[in-house]
């Protein structure tokens, strides 16, 4: 694969990974859990689709993937022996864990103690805290953090710990699920209509969009518009797949297939890159306390 479209693909993954990770990190999910994840996804693909001989071969998955084979044989090994990872602790949660069971930080029965923001003296502070459960953290951003979670009350100038886990806002199971299932099926089509390799002539994929834009105003009304509309489809589309005959369940050419319809809403800075963010703040003094 040449250079320019790896650094188109890697532009499109960024573009793509923006309201995901927004998702992640408003539910907790760390950088290392998504890591240890995409290494688990690599493995799988390289073996599913690029290494098909009887026996596994971790150098051949290793050079598919990027991974070492050390960490090839990692992934295969938590796999085969079915070990539930004990998820990795967010930086918040780090720091409420200290500050609940560390001795510094505790007073008389455990109970955490009500710290300022910083010290002079030689005292157990707030700064102190994230510095030695969240390392580079800024502390000013972590309070900030605890305070609007509800895990920390601010106490005549001191902070008090409430709460020992850091909540963050509740998912269904069947919401995430269906992540899932949206973001599987539509990159697999994306993915398909833009890989030569497979031949055909690719899947129904079409786009309409306003060229200059709409307010507020008339994206509620759009919005009203396509449920009426997109609804009155996809009940014909479903009437049409009721016509079909019944197909016995053990025929193995069988495949799920199907039509999703969304409704997007994008701002122009969401398709900012990091630079262009890094360029807009250079001027601006960060707050590293």
């Amino acid at each position: 694969m040449g250079q320019e479209v790896k650094d188109h693909l890697r532009r499109a993954l960024s573009l793509m990974f923006k309201p995901l990770v927004r998702l992640l990190i408003a539910q907790g999910v760390t950088h290392a859990d998504f890591s240890e994840t995409a290494k688990e996804v690599y493995v799988e693909v390289a073996l599913r689709h690029f290494e098909r001989e009887g026996r596994i071969n971790k150098s051949r998955v290793a050079i598919l993937t990027g991974l070492t084979r050390k960490e090839v044989k990692n992934v295969i090994d938590r796999t085969l022996e079915e070990r539930q990872k004990e998820g990795t602790l967010s930086r918040p949660e780090r720091v409420l864990t200290g500050w609940f069971s560390d001795p510094k930080y505790t007073g008389p029965y455990g109970i955490p103690l009500e710290l300022p923001y910083d010290s002079k003296e030689d005292a157990p502070n707030f700064m102190e805290l994230v510095k030695q459960y969240s390392g580079d953290m800024a502390p000013r951003q972590m309070l900030n953090e605890l305070l609007f979670s509800g895990s920390v009350i601010e106490v005549e100038n001191r902070y008090k710990a409430v709460r020992r886990d850091y909540k963050f806002s509740a998912l269904s199971p069947q919401f995430i699920n269906r992540l899932g299932d949206v973001g599987y099926r539509f990159f697999s089509t994306a993915a398909k209509n833009i890989d030569k390799t497979e031949g055909g002539a690719g899947y129904f994929d079409r786009m309409v969009f306003a060229d200059e834009g709409c307010t507020d105003e008339e994206i509620q009304q759009f919005d009203k518009y396509i449920k009426i509309r997109g609804q009155e489809l996809l009940e014909e589309i479903d009437i049409w797949f009721s016509s079909l005959p019944i197909h016995n369940e053990k025929q193995e050419d069988l495949k799920h297939t199907g039509l999703y319809m969304v409704h997007y809403v994008e701002t122009a800075d969401e398709r900012e890159t990091l630079r262009d963010l890094l360029a807009d703040r250079q001027n601006v003094d960060l707050d590293d306390e």
